[in-house]
């Protein structure tokens, strides 16, 4: 991996911990970075965070501040995070569920989503279930236990409809 991808992600882990403490489940590379697959310049760096339970809405706040790329500059074009409270990762569901959400990076618009209910409907609510269900099959741990043990892939009868919403 790039040494200054792993460097960030190592800084990321640590700046998560640090305002989750115990309640941090795990931290998984998704897309590119999980797949090895990694572009410089040209790739954005996706990270699921996975916590013991539901966030306070302090926790989220303290999260995006500590990781949006102001505070934390993304070496990539940027950074997509979701965090999932451990039972919805496990869940197998195709909905949002997440916690929060933050895209932040130099070539990437901001966005901090902090209630699945206020992502527009517009920009597509079934992605989450498969992008969990990715993770299932090809996240990589940057912290924690396999991603195959903490998210569920999603299965026929759960995501019915999802391949014709795209």
């Amino acid at each position: 991996m790039n040494a200054d991808l792993q460097r960030y992600l190592d800084e990321l882990v640590g700046a998560a911990r640090d305002v989750l403490g115990a309640d941090l489940v795990g931290a998984y590379a998704a897309g590119s970075v999980g797949l090895g697959a990694y572009q410089p310049g040209r790739s954005d760096v996706d990270v699921a965070l996975v916590s013991a339970g539901p966030l306070t809405e302090a926790a989220k706040v303290a999260l995006v501040a500590r990781l949006r790329h102001e505070a934390l500059p993304c070496p990539a074009r940027g950074l997509e995070l979701v965090g999932y409270d451990r039972a919805v990762a496990a869940s197998g569901t195709p909905e949002p569920g997440f916690e929060v959400e933050l895209n932040t990076g130099s070539a990437m618009p901001f966005r901090r989503t902090l209630d699945p209910a206020d992502r527009p409907a517009a920009d597509g609510r079934f992605w989450y279930g498969l992008d969990r269900s990715i993770l299932h099959q090809s996240g990589r741990a940057l912290l924690g236990p396999p991603a195959g043990e903490v998210f569920a892939d999603l299965t026929p009868a759960t995501c019915a409809g999802c391949s014709s919403r795209r």
